[in-house]
Parts: C-alpha cells; structure tokens; sequence
C-alpha cells in the first residue's frame, strides 16, 4: 500500500515518538502550513527517564501513556503505526512493516510506505551489550515500557516467593551506573521498603543489590563530588558498588566479572550505555558513528541526505569542544525546540541558525525524598558545576517531567495531571503490588 502525500501544505514526517518526536509533533501540529505525520510501532509515548519508576512498581501500568491517537487529534498532527523499514531519499518514501496484534499475531495493516517533504527521524537507541555474552538472553533491559513491566512481574514473584521462606534472599544484578542503573538501584530499595510497610511482604530487609561498572566511580559523566554524594547514598542503602570491573560473561545465574568474580542473581538487568540500533546499518544511505547512530551536521542534517534530519538518542551531533551531544531527555527537548523553529524557516527558504546545545547540568533520582546532581557554573563556561543535594534536587527532579508534560498538553492539563497524581498518592499504596 502506497500512502501518496495530498497536494497542498509541506508534509513533514516524524519516525519515533519519543521525548523529542512527540514534542516536535506537538509544536509542528500546530501550524496549518504543515502536514504532519508521526509514525511508531507502539501506540502511545512513554517519557523514557521514568522508565525505571514502572520497573520497581512505583507505577502502574498505563499511568503515564499518552496515546498517539488522542493526542494528535488534540494536536493537529495524524498517527501512522509501523516500525520504519527503509528509507528511499530519491523518492522521498519511507517503507513501513506491516502491523499485527500484540497477542495473536493477527495482521491489522499490511505493509505500506509514506511520502514526506521532509523526514525526522527520532527512533531513539537500545542498550548496548557490548557483544558480551549472555546479555540478550538472560539480562532485562530498560528500553521500552513492555520491558519495565516485564521486569517489574519478575522482581514482584521474587517478593512473594521470598516472604514465605525466611532464607531466600532476593538478588538483583545492575551493570551500569550511569543514571539508568543508579536510578534503579535506589527506587528498587524505596520499592521494597514500601512492599514490607504497605504489602505486608518480608522483603525488604532480604533484598541484596549489586550495582557494577567499569568505570572508577558511579555517575562517571559528572563531577566527583556528585558521584561521591550518590556512591554515599546508594552504599547507606545497603547496595553494594562494584566499580572497576567489567563483565566477561552472563548466564541464567550469575555475572561472570572480569576479575574472576562471579556475582549470583535472581535478576540481571543491563543498562551500560546505549547504541543505535541494528536496523540502521540498512535503512538507507546514512552516515554512521561507530554506536550506529545517524551523523548529522550542525543544523541536525543527516549528512549527505537531502531532506532529512536526525534527533534524539539516534543521531550523533558534534559539539564544538568535541565529543557529542549526549543520548538525554534534555538534548531530545532541545532539539526538538530547535526544529520546530527551523523546518518551518527551511521550507520558506530563509537561513537558519545552527543548533547550539545547552547543558542545564545533570539531576539523578535517589528514592522518595532524594536527589543529587550539579547545575552548570554561573561563574564561566567550564567552571566548576554548582552542586544540589537532597529535596530541592527532588523538586527540580520531579518538575523536569512536569515540563515534559507543560511540553505535551499545556500548562492548563499538566497542572491537572499533577493534582492526579497527588490524590493517587494519598489514597493508593505507592507501589503496585500487581
């Protein structure tokens, strides 16, 4: 099936909708100048840093999904489901997978392509397993929300088993102590100390966390003192912080460390680092870095393509000091702000501006009341970051995605949603037992 482009206003692809396709859809949606289709292979968005949030069961499922439907109706932009399956930019199309039902694998739509003036892809990234062995089959990641829940279910049966025999021990792996592992490891804690006071389990005071990294320090991408108050946080809680070594191998029941160690567990979940992913290699004549990740040029250009631009976790922009704008929620929000002022501006043929991207410093989720982070310096560009601890870095922590929602709604819903979110809170147990 060939979906041609209509006569008339610019049409404006979007492949993804994470934090910066369904914000750039948002924002395009609006002007009627524009045709603007947003196309994912699920049917509603999921913020990715509260990822970790659904995996320990301090959601629910479904609580922060917002339907691609509902919103591009309310947003003035159309939902096209598929996963992406090549790009042709001689023709302007794009090649989707048919769609089947979840559970059946019934077909609902056969394969069809798009027609676009102008394409963004935004597909986001996976976990990268480094080719270590045993990580696909026998880790968790924390990708997409299916996996949080999948993961949650497993950590929950672990709870249950474990409150009617006083000596099992609940034994959770996590390589990786960026953000995503460190994140986890603390709401796993905050989660079973709520199961024990809320759920009647045992777990609790049996729950044995194992966090583990190559690198010297948790949180190696932030100033040491940061990593040194998060280390503290984490090491009080009772996890244990393995740093300096690597994995060699996973199997069903262990991490096999590469110091000769082996670190027994009930659960593995891998979040060291992120890579883009393998259907990149042949989706059309692209650039790639070394992690897979579509090279763009200072304006989000994919380079050497007409047409096309990258953003989010699967482009790879180049900062002017070097290295690359990094794979976070606030570089996809950045970008997306900037496209929505410069495809409008492209397609009337005016100049744009290059894309310049700000670090507005880095914050890290450590449980019910706890936070620690670093705000850029004020002083000078490069200048030693201004630390935050505790609950005001909590409250700056939680309206990142009170934004995030001021971003998808308005101020007028997400200060609705918040209220919600204030009566569940009151009335319900903070973690979902199901």
């Amino acid at each position: 099936m060939d979906l041609k482009k209509d006569p008339g206003p610019h049409t404006v692809v979007i492949v993804g909708g994470g934090a910066a396709g369904i914000e750039l859809a948002t924002k395009l949606g609006k002007r009627r100048d524009l045709d603007v289709v947003l196309v994912d292979r699920d049917a509603s968005h999921f913020w990715k840093p509260r990822l970790h949030e659904l995996a320990a069961g301090l959601l629910g499922d479904g609580e922060e999904a917002v339907s691609y439907l509902a919103h591009g109706q309310a947003h003035g932009y159309r939902y096209e489901p598929g996963a992406l399956n090549h790009v042709d930019v001689e023709a302007c199309r794009i090649a989707l997978d048919e769609v089947r039902m979840p559970v059946t694998d019934e077909p609902i739509l056969p394969p069809r392509s798009l027609s676009y003036d102008t394409l963004v892809l935004a597909f986001g990234s996976r976990v990268n397993d480094f080719g270590t062995p045993g990580v696909l089959d026998d880790c968790d990641m924390l990708d997409s929300p299916a996996q949080a829940v999948a993961l949650r279910r497993k950590i929950l049966a672990l709870a249950l088993r474990s409150a009617g025999d006083p000596g099992k021990r609940i034994r959770i792996g996590i390589v990786g102590a960026g953000a995503t592992g460190v994140e986890l490891a603390a709401e796993l804690h905050h989660a079973f100390n709520d199961m024990h006071r809320y759920g009647g389990l045992k777990g609790a005071s049996k729950l044995d966390i194992t966090l583990m990294d190559m690198a010297s320090r948790v949180l190696p991408a932030v100033d040491p003192r940061t990593s040194a108050s998060a280390q503290r946080i984490l090491e009080g809680m009772g996890v244990n912080v393995r740093l300096g070594v690597g994995v060699d191998a996973v199997t069903p029941e262990a991490f096999h460390l590469s110091d000769g160690n082996v670190v027994p567990c009930d659960i593995r979940v891998w979040a060291a680092g992120v890579t883009g992913h393998e259907i990149v290699a042949g989706l059309g004549p692209f650039e790639l870095s070394k992690d897979r990740r579509i090279v763009v040029d200072e304006r989000l250009r994919a380079k050497g393509v007409s047409n096309v631009y990258a953003v989010g976790d699967c482009a790879f922009a180049v900062l002017p000091h070097g290295g690359a704008v990094p794979p976070t929620a606030q570089a996809a929000h950045q970008q997306a702000n900037y496209l929505a002022r410069a495809i409008p501006r492209a397609v009337r043929g005016e100049q744009v501006e290059s894309f310049v991207y700000h670090s507005k410093g880095t914050l890290v989720s450590l449980g019910e009341y706890k936070a620690t982070g670093e705000l850029p310096s004020v002083v000078a560009k490069g200048g030693t970051p201004i630390p935050m601890r505790g609950l005001l870095a909590k409250a700056v922590y939680v309206s990142l995605q009170h934004m995030h929602r001021v971003a998808l709604h308005g101020w007028a819903k997400a200060n609705a949603l918040w209220l919600a979110d204030w009566l569940r809170d009151t009335t319900l147990p903070p973690v979902k037992l199901h």
